[in-house]
């Protein structure tokens, strides 16, 4: 028979022998390529879903706000890149619905019943107002889910001076809205303290007491969008008396959806890339003991005229054979999760357009991944087989002179430990390569585990932060102007404890060209509604003179304290300021100062109070209670916000979940490579402990100690590797939007390594099922021949 035949058969034989084996190692191959191609195909999805709904509606490239946007769109209407310009009004006016009230973002729409330029509306209900119809008025379908409004509801809207009833037309989507996100500082609002409205432009003008619209919405050409025409855009709007100008990517609902595609596809590779790894490590133990254990069968087929190259082939092919099995399977069965969550994914955020592509890079890329395991994990054990001297190969594996190193003396003195440790722990250092293996899989697994425990315990810390000790209020009520008594009706009432006056602008912070538009929020100076903590950690009061601003936008603009800063509100020219210190929050960016401060920097503002409640009030009955006072315009349950922030990262929680499931496969799949393959090796030698009269349990015992002792062993390296990798993953986030510090404490760190170590002594049971079935008789036959 052909040498190559030969070795094809041996490689089915082989292959049979240790199915088990290899069959964990093409699994852990499997579960990787799967996370892989459905994660990465779903980000994609998700991407073009996005961009479908922002195509079809033609989504604004560039916003800019001035006190009349119709220059601003003459001077950029003509210029190269530019598609279509639309001038449009937007205000933020309290709205009643039913017996509530809430803030209300009024948008305009063409009065003459048409579809705008740039920033469409897709109707999914009712109809658009007629022209001629000034009290129609589509309602955002968010706000019409929250509040079940369908056509013929009506809502009344606070123009400043009284409230204007209008009729509810129909349901729209907007591409601004499809997260329903107010600003950049409010990426996550209670649902049932904002709504936006679509009414006609001149509706819209009324209710806001302007003139002239407001804003002005640019949509460029796509080969524009790839060049630096944005840019000149911008500065032309600038020159043209912009007061700020957002660009696509800072706009808030798709800056939120971009942070959740961005950190999806980070995990897309990450993970996947820990159970290949993993994957590599096991093959390579299984190949490198096989290769030993067969070095009489390698030396005769070299003896025999097989060449070096077909023995390279052969034991490559076992490794290349079983990735490429794995990944075979990854990817069906990702094209498959793919599809499951994509719809999962657009059916929680509620996405308007859903995109299900196949994407054939990813499955080449997969298959890919299968392949490289084989070759890195088979290459090394491959060329030592290739290596091996026929002669010195087929003499047999010659007993080395009996050596006792110190290590061995030392435990030999130790007689307090029990044998079966200090037979473990001689082993250790019998086989340093097989030890070094386990101890890898060991920390692979824990920089899975921590990695989503870090996460995990960081994003618990930041919420707590957050609602406790930064916004210590427990509800904001928004109130009309010139109304001192609402205060002392405020704090006589049951289950409020303290109120304290706040004021609220929208500015534009500028410096150099640079801007960055937020809220100025002014406080009592010696405010216990709000707490200010300093990028260092600390915590500081506010400035007698001057703002406290968020780290991400001092960045931004490039300032630092002692720097000043132009602050402009809407109608009021800008003023300058000096930005007396930095604060670093987990959501949001925002500047703070004293009331007086926000009044001669911004203009009055929205006024209001902010409420604390004494332990056990309840909460629904002084909403109620507070929405019938007189000169209430809305009113914000903090609870009711933390209730969506939770609601929202419910997905979140569940890949977390998933990854610790994964975490401990991980462990287990290595660990049970490595004890099943050191099993079989060392044959011979747990069958002469047997047949001395060790009991199957205490030579389990004995192994199973070892195994552990070497994960045990590997648990500094994968905590430090572990916490840096979470601490990686969580900078990859950190923006204006959120900004989230490592939180890893002794609890989370103890059960971290309590998964791994129980996952590594799970994966001890098949060894020990193994050891009761050994036929002694047969290997003692076996070696004395």
């Amino acid at each position: 028979m052909h040498v190559n035949s030969v070795l094809l058969v041996k490689t089915g034989r082989d292959l049979r022998r240790r199915l088990p084996q290899f069959a964990a190692v093409a699994v852990t191959v499997l579960l990787g390529v799967t996370l892989f191609t459905a994660s990465y195909d779903a980000y994609r999805n998700l991407s073009a879903s996005y961009d479908r709904t922002y195509e079809r509606l033609h989504f604004a490239d560039l916003t800019a706000r001035s006190d009349d946007a119709t220059r601003l769109a003459e001077a950029v209407g003509g210029l190269d890149g530019v598609a279509a310009v639309t001038c449009r009004t937007e205000a933020d006016l309290p709205v009643e619905i039913g017996d509530g009230r809430l803030r209300g973002r009024v948008i305009g729409l063409p009065a003459d019943g048409r579809q705008a330029a740039v920033n469409r509306v897709d109707v999914v209900r009712g109809s658009r107002p007629a022209p001629g119809d000034p009290e129609g008025v589509l309602v955002e379908r968010h706000a019409a889910k929250t509040f079940a409004l369908v056509p013929g509801d009506r809502v009344r809207v606070f123009d400043g001076s009284g409230w204007r009833t209008l009729t509810v037309r129909g349901v729209a989507v907007s591409p601004e809205y499809l997260w329903p996100a107010p600003s950049r500082q409010e990426l996550i609002v209670d649902p049932r303290s904002f709504a936006v409205f679509f009414v006609p432009e001149p509706t819209a003008r009324s209710l806001a007491g302007l003139d002239a619209p407001d804003q002005a919405l640019v949509e460029l050409t796509g080969p524009a969008r790839g060049s630096g025409a944005a840019a000149h855009v911008t500065r032309a709007l600038r020159d043209a008396g912009a007061v700020d100008v957002v660009t696509r990517a800072d706009q808030p609902s798709n800056a939120a959806l971009a942070e959740d595609l961005r950190g999806f596809s980070e995990l897309a590779v990450a993970f996947p890339v820990l159970f290949l790894s993993a994957a590599a490590v096991a093959a390579y133990i299984l190949l490198t003991r096989l290769v030993l254990a067969e070095r009489a069968v390698i030396g005769t087929l070299l003896a025999a005229g097989a060449r070096r190259g077909a023995v390279v082939r052969h034991y490559l092919g076992h490794a290349v054979l079983t990735g490429t099995a794995g990944a075979v399977a990854g990817t069906v069965l990702g094209a498959f999760a793919t599809s499951a969550v994509t719809r999962a994914y657009t059916s929680a955020v509620d996405v308007p357009d859903t995109v299900i592509g196949r994407h054939p890079g990813t499955v080449v890329t997969g298959l890919a991944f299968g392949v490289l395991v084989g070759v890195v994990a088979g290459g090394a054990p491959a060329l030592s087989a290739a290596r091996t001297p026929p002669a010195e190969a087929m003499r047999g594996p010659a007993a080395p002179p009996f050596r006792p190193r110190r290590w061995g003396r030392l435990l030999t003195r130790l007689r307090r430990i029990p044998l079966t440790w200090r037979m473990a722990l001689r082993d250790l250092s019998r086989s340093p390569r097989r030890t070094f293996a386990t101890m890898t899989g060991g920390v692979l697994a824990l920089i899975l585990v921590l990695t989503a425990v870090g996460m995990m315990t960081s994003m618990r810390a930041a919420l707590v932060e957050h609602f406790d000790r930064v916004q210590r209020q427990d509800a904001t009520v928004l109130a009309e102007a010139g109304n001192p008594d609402l205060a002392r009706r405020l704090s006589t009432m049951r289950g409020v404890s303290a109120v304290e006056p706040v004021t609220t602008v929208r500015v534009t912070a500028s410096d150099g060209g640079r801007s960055y538009t937020t809220n100025l929020t002014g406080f009592q100076p010696d405010t216990v509604m709000h707490g200010f903590r300093t990028p260092a950690g600390d915590w500081r009061d506010l400035p007698d003179d001057g703002v406290l601003a968020g780290r991400a936008l001092a960045d931004r603009l490039h300032v630092r304290p002692g720097d000043q800063i132009t602050v402009t509100a809407p109608g009021q020219p800008g003023r300058k300021v000096v930005v007396a210190g930095l604060v670093e929050e987990p959501m949001g960016t925002a500047l703070y100062a004293v009331r007086s401060t926000v009044r001669a920097t911004a203009g009055r503002g929205h006024s209001g109070y902010l409420l604390r409640f004494a332990d056990g009030t309840a909460r629904d009955g002084v909403r109620d209670a507070v929405l019938r006072l007189p000169g209430v315009l809305s009113y914000t349950d903090e609870q009711a916000l933390r209730d969506e922030v939770d609601r929202y990262l419910g997905l979140f929680w569940v890949f977390i979940g998933s990854m610790l499931v994964l975490g401990g496969t991980l462990a287990f799949t290595v660990i049970y490579v490595t004890m099943t393959v050191n099993l079989a090796e060392r044959t011979t030698e747990l069958a002469t402990l047997r047949a001395a009269g060790a009991s199957p349990r205490r030579v389990a015992g004995t192994l199973a100690a070892e195994n552990l002792t070497a994960v045990a062993l590997a648990l500094p390296a994968g905590l430090a590797l572990g916490t840096t990798a979470a601490w990686a993953f969580l900078r990859s986030f950190d923006s204006d939007l959120f900004t989230l510090r490592l939180s890893l404490g002794w609890p989370a760190l103890t059960l971290s390594v309590a998964a791994v170590l129980s996952a590594a002594a799970l994966s001890q049971l098949p060894a020990a099922r193994a050891l009761r079935r050994l036929d002694v008789a047969r290997v003692v036959r076996e070696r004395a021949r």
